[in-house]
């Protein structure tokens, strides 16, 4: 039975459509924060949802350096894999 297999290119492009996810969800929530502002929302509000999303960008970039990592180390393991079956 064949299982499609993960090439490291369609990791890269997974990465990339998640980070461009992200990267619109980083611009809505700081307009968000910008409209609350200006329209004179509780400043202490304000600064716990800036540092929530502050620690979501630094969880995102933590998350696409682990992707990146996994797609050395399946990248890796297929080379071997493919040396093995070409014995």
């Amino acid at each position: 039975m064949d299982t499609p297999s993960i090439s490291p290119r369609r990791i890269d492009l997974a990465l990339s459509r998640l980070g461009d996810a992200v990267d619109l969800l980083e611009q809505a929530g700081q307009a968000a924060l910008d409209r609350m502002a200006e329209s004179g929302h509780d400043s202490g509000n304000l600064a716990a949802l800036t540092a929530e999303l502050s620690a979501v960008r630094s969880d995102y970039q933590s998350l696409k350096l682990t992707g990146q990592q996994a797609s050395g180390r399946i990248d890796a393991a297929i080379g071997r894999l493919r040396a093995v079956l070409e014995m």
